[in-house]
């Protein structure tokens, strides 16, 4: 210690005592540590005691209750990692740590209580002074040197090994390896219904013993060039940061991109623009690769950085990762439990392997639980309410199988996903209320449906309306026939997507003004004065990610010019319809909305819907066009959700100390070869499959039916070809929808501004007894709660609805959140961080690949045409819960006049 432990801080020397209380902070623990950096400070180092260190080792043992150590760790480093502050300096951190709690939505409210408790001395707390001393540096230092979220933790190690191998010739050749398989089983199969491809997790179990296979055969050959060795085989173990380097490349670079755009463009079936071949999709890949990487690269001070960007959804994958390369500790025993952490994945995936087979094949009734219907079957508003197939799903037991609605219970924090819960169920009343009441002719159609439908309540025929030479509209064939209608749960999913869409844009820019201001003043900074990229970033993750070389902020710029300029090329070059100008008007607005749906995806796994609005906008530019909306829906919605997901694995590197040059290097080389063997695939596809000419067709007997390229093109037929503007006038209430929500969101700021101003005058004619006790009764309690309120994140839940997505999907997924983030995590804080993402990568994988065998016996295989059609299979699928989800029933019936809807001379034609 620097002082005397039992000395009171206001008489141990000439620290700046600070008033935190009211916010009046002259120098921050940021501003004191910058000048230590700069050499303006030169205390002498602090160490802290001994018997400190002993006793933090003890506190994560496992034995106490408290949190235990990722595998493969330290105790001792980690303790002298967390303990890098003195007791002045640690509670001046805290202080400062308190102004920025309440801003923080994933930030525990029990810890941030007792933060605020420790802040106000040892005799607030009724403590010692050295054990309140001891807590306060242990607290701050765990805030600042490893994480403030305790999830982050348990798979997290505050120091860093910079020796440890990661960008080696074996980690890359497996890489490759998994990047050429994945891509081409996934690609292959992505048209097949029920797909088949090869999950991330499993890729992620298998490189462990192929990694040690190379570790112990490979032999030392290489050569040394400007000081470095490079060889076939660094030597030593096959490491944690070479998992996670291979794990990246072979996962996130091995999906589909605009595989159901390609084929809507080039099959017969559909669009059969013959001009679309090999080169054109390899060009409209590799635009979108270098849009998302570029984007990815420049929001990284807002996506990968800040504190708060958690990513949630990649912890179980950095869990697996370390429990799958390191070691326990030995002894180790948490709440009573004994069993290692890889037996305790192993025991979960078999046993989910095992599970799968029962609600999917041999018990389907409580995959789907829809007891309620069986009272009364043929009861409609029962069926309606309760059903769980194409019902609302409110039940309250509504599917017994984690892997339909549970499944990603560790990939999101708990009160975003009470928060989205409570929101579905609010949507779900107002959606009842609406079909009864026959809004916008609801009654005639399913509640629930993603399906268009003719006025004669049949399913809509879009050939009936398409010349069939060039896919353009026939005006006097749809004058003849019907506009399309939808569904009251397909029109609510694309209102409320509008309205969360500008809300999302206008509440994110007023909440985090600030830190976008920093963030693009740091940009501006890093290219003008060439400072560090991590400049105001001071946590401990990026200070540690200091020791390695960055990459430039001119990289990824080059890299998003490129996707610029090949995306101009692939409209300008080729018969696209698409004028140049729309590619800078997409570069415009998806940067604007990658902004919001980066920073909620980062804190609460909640992505925001972008696709519709690259239907809409082309729809209104170019109505009547089928070419310009489906190319924009390519461009726009892969630019948008490629940045994200390359965000990710930034974050991922973050984590995981990964080199950032190193993430540069693997992403580019396995974006190239995952467009080329995607595209590839495409064309070995077609020369396949179309021999027959029943490629993307209902008959096919390989059951090559392509149903999301079905679900695009009829999107960009309702968009493009009818135009935007005529489904806005048939559903006029639509359009308003976006006005809606920026005013909601200036009405939340502005109430979240005015909290203060209302509690002062509430309490200004209250004596101090009144005062107090509103405080403690009302005022507390209800800011507390509202504290918790993300209302972006809450909104997205009302977008839910649609496509036959109901409280099924999400029912069970709460409960379980509930038990694992929130009481197990609480009250058995060991046990949780020790085995809780691991139990839900058991479930992912045991399921992947249980469904993949399922899939091969009973669709390839010697099961394949067997059905189990016995009671427990078949009395879920009766009545009328069954015929919503097949869009053969509706509350109304015809009417008299043989139609519903607008008569024939009244429909939209604003061409």
């Amino acid at each position: 210690m620097s002082k005397e432990l039992d000395t009171p801080l206001s008489q141990q020397g000439d620290y700046p005592i600070v008033n935190y209380i009211d916010g009046k902070n002259q120098e921050t623990y940021d501003e004191i540590d910058e000048k230590k950096q700069d050499g303006t400070v030169t205390p002498d180092r602090w160490t802290a005691p001994e018997d400190w260190l002993a006793r933090f080792v003890d506190g994560y043992s496992g034995q106490h209750g408290g949190e235990t150590l990722p595998p493969g760790s330290d105790p001792y480093r980690v303790a002298t990692s967390v303990f890098t502050m003195n007791d002045e300096e640690a509670l001046l951190y805290l202080k400062n740590l308190l102004i920025e709690i309440p801003h923080d939505y994933s930030f525990d409210t029990a810890w941030a209580a007792r933060i605020r408790d420790l802040s106000l001395g040892h005799e607030h707390c009724q403590m010692e002074y050295g054990d309140w001393a001891y807590e306060v540096c242990r607290d701050a230092g765990i805030c600042h040197n490893w994480s403030c979220y305790a999830e982050v933790r348990a798979v997290l190690l505050p120091y860093d090994d910079p020796d440890t191998p990661c960008e080696s010739f074996r980690a890359y050749f497996l890489g490759i390896f998994w990047i050429c398989v994945a891509t081409l089983v996934n690609t292959f199969f992505a048209p097949r219904q029920p797909g088949i491809s090869i999950p991330g997790q499993f890729i992620q179990l298998l490189l462990v013993p192929m990694g040690r296979g190379l570790a112990v055969i490979l032999p030392d050959w290489g050569f040394t060039m400007f000081g470095t060795r490079w060889t076939l085989n660094t030597g030593g173990e096959w490491s944690s940061k070479e998992q996670l380097l291979s794990t990246l490349m072979a996962t996130q670079a091995s999906g589909t991109g605009n595989f159901n755009g390609l084929i809507v463009l080039r099959m017969p079936m559909f669009f059969d623009q013959k001009w679309s071949g090999y080169g054109y999709s390899l060009l409209l890949a590799i635009s979108n690769q270098c849009y998302g990487l570029g984007m990815a690269g420049i929001l990284r001070r807002l996506t990968v950085y800040p504190t708060q960007a958690v990513w949630p959804a990649n912890l179980p994958t950095l869990a697996l990762n370390r429990t799958l390369v390191s070691s326990d500790q030995k002894g180790e025993v948490v709440n009573k439990w004994k069993i290692t952490r890889w037996h305790a994945f192993l025991a979960s995936a078999c046993v989910f392997i095992v599970w799968y087979w029962i609600p999917n094949d041999f018990l389907q009734a409580i995959r789907y639980f829809n007891w309620m219907t069986w009272i009364a079957p043929n009861n409609f508003k029962l069926g309606l309410i309760t059903g769980s197939w194409g019902g609302m799903g409110f039940n309250p037991i509504s599917s017994l199988d984690p892997l339909t609605s549970g499944s990603g219970t560790m990939n999101a924090p708990f009160f975003a996903q009470l928060q989205q819960y409570v929101m579905r169920v609010i949507a779900g009343i107002i959606l009842i209320a609406m079909y009864f009441a026959n809004v916008s002719w609801a009654g005639y159609m399913p509640i629930n449906s993603n399906a268009s439908f003719d006025n004669t309540m049949k399913n809509y025929n879009l050939t009936r309306i398409l010349n069939p030479k060039d896919n353009t509209l026939d005006l006097d064939a749809y004058k003849a026939y019907s506009p399309p209608y939808y569904s009251i749960g397909y029109l609510f999913n694309q209102g409320t997507n509008f309205t969360w869409i500008t809300f999302a844009f206008v509440y994110i820019f007023i909440r985090y003004w600030n830190v976008l201001k920093k963030a693009f003043y740091g940009m501006y900074i890093n290219m003008r004065k060439r400072q560090s990229i991590y400049t105001g970033f001071d946590d401990g993750n990026c200070r540690i990610m200091r020791a390695y070389p960055e990459v430039p902020e001119w990289w990824y710029m080059i890299v998003l010019f490129v996707g610029f300029i090949l995306s101009i090329v692939t409209v300008a070059a080729f018969p696209t319809e698409t004028p140049w100008w729309t590619i800078p008007a997409l570069t415009v607005i998806g940067t604007f909305i990658c902004i919001p749906w980066c920073v909620i995806e980062s804190v609460a796994n909640v992505g925001i819907p972008l696709g519709i609005l690259w239907n809409v906008l082309p729809g209104v530019w170019f109505p009547g066009k089928f070419l310009p909306d489906l190319m924009l829906l390519m461009l726009g919605d892969a630019f948008t959700a490629i940045a994200g997901s390359f965000a990710q694995d930034l974050k991922y590197a973050h984590y995981a100390r990964i080199p950032p040059r190193a993430m540069f290097r693997s992403h580019i080389l396995a974006q190239v070869l995952n467009v080329i063997m995607y595209v590839s695939t495409i064309a070995l596809l077609e020369s396949l499959y179309d021999s027959d000419n029943t490629m993307c067709q209902w008959d096919n007997k390989n059951y090559m039916v392509c149903g999301s390229a079905h679900s695009v093109y009829s999107t960009v037929v309702s968009f493009g070809v009818l135009g935007t503007n005529n489904l806005f006038a048939l559903y006029p209430a639509l359009k308003w929808c976006f006005l809606l929500g920026p005013l909601m969101a200036l009405a939340w700021a502005l109430s979240e501004k005015a909290g203060p101003v209302i509690r002062r005058r509430l309490v200004a004619n209250m004596d101090a007894e009144q005062c107090a006790r509103f405080d403690t009764r009302i005022w507390e309690p209800v800011s507390t709660v509202l504290q918790t309120v993300h209302p972006a994140i809450a909104l997205s839940g009302a977008a839910t609805w649609g496509g036959n997505q109901n409280l099924s999907n999400y029912t069970l997924a709460l409960y379980l959140s509930f038990l694992f983030q929130y009481y197990l995590k609480r009250n058995y804080t060991a046990w949780w961080g020790k085995y809780a993402f691991l139990l839900f990568a058991g479930l992912s994988v045991g399921g992947t690949i249980s469904g993949f065998i399922s899939t091969l016996i009973f669709s390839f295989g010697a099961g394949k045409g067997a059905s189990f059609d016995y009671k427990a299979n078949t009395i879920g699928k009766t009545g009328v819960d069954w015929k919503l989800y097949n869009n053969e029933i509706s509350y109304l019936p015809l009417p008299e006049v043989g139609y519903f809807g607008l008569a024939p001379g009244d429909y939209p034609v604003n061409f």
